[in-house]
């Protein structure tokens, strides 16, 4: 995993450090640590460098460019970054519930809080690894990469499977078969005709989910409680 830490406070991320180190290592998995004291560097290297990261440990409270600052221009380019807030200050907590953040942890409690929000984030990275399914449309069978299905829907006694690249595919084939093919939580039915995945979803409210692309899906009366319930789960419960 490639780690960024970013907080003013040096003894801060270097205490942070070495508990998500410790963590990992009990994980037997390996781990790459980048630390800086400012947003701006971290800018630098995850957007105009465009260089690789699955966890950002950020702090909310710095000079000049804030943590919620950063998260914003972060999260409007990679929904997939996991990112962890850390502050001193719980006021901060709502604010940074915009911003899809995968743990909100106090930094008195860091050791109890971070070893448990480093082994969940473990374990979205690997569910997160990319597989392939085989669809047998009438053009004949397609490979597709799961993480490009934005959702896929009934239409005409067959499954209609929207892609990211706003291709449709048609298969013969039923939402709980797509379903069992896929097997993914990330993937939510919002009705009985009708299953996205999470990871398009910007948000939801009165009984709409909105995907990335301005795409509105509406959401059947009876789940609307179950599919907020899934969505947060998958992006991450708050603390």
């Amino acid at each position: 995993m490639d780690i960024v830490i970013c907080d003013d406070s040096e003894s801060d991320a270097l205490s942070a450090k070495d508990v998500i180190k410790q963590t990992v290592q009990e994980l037997h998995m390996k781990a790459d640590f980048y630390c800086y004291s400012n947003a701006t560097d971290v800018e630098r290297k995850l957007l105009i460098k465009n260089e690789p990261s699955d966890i950002l440990i950020l702090d909310i409270d710095m000079p000049e460019v804030s943590g919620l600052e950063l998260a914003e221009k972060l999260r409007s380019v990679n929904k997939d970054l996991i990112i962890i807030f850390l502050s001193n200050h719980e006021e901060f907590v709502f604010k940074a519930i915009e911003f899809q953040p995968f743990r909100y942890i106090r930094k008195i409690y860091l050791n109890n809080e971070m070893p448990l929000a480093i082994r969940s984030a473990a374990k979205v990275i690997e569910a997160k690894k990319d597989k392939q399914i085989i669809l047998n449309t009438d053009n004949g069978e397609m490979k597709v990469m799961i993480s490009e299905i934005m959702y896929f829907e009934t239409e005409k006694r067959k499954i209609a499977v929207h892609l990211q690249n706003n291709k449709k595919m048609i298969i013969n084939k039923t939402i709980s078969e797509v379903q069992k093919m896929i097997n993914k939580e990330n993937f939510i039915m919002i009705h009985r005709c009708c299953v996205v995945n999470a990871d398009y979803i910007k948000n939801i409210s009165n009984g709409i989910v909105t995907l990335d692309n301005s795409e509105k899906l509406i959401v059947s009366r009876p789940r609307c409680k179950t599919v907020k319930q899934q969505l947060l789960k998958v992006w991450g419960d708050l603390l």
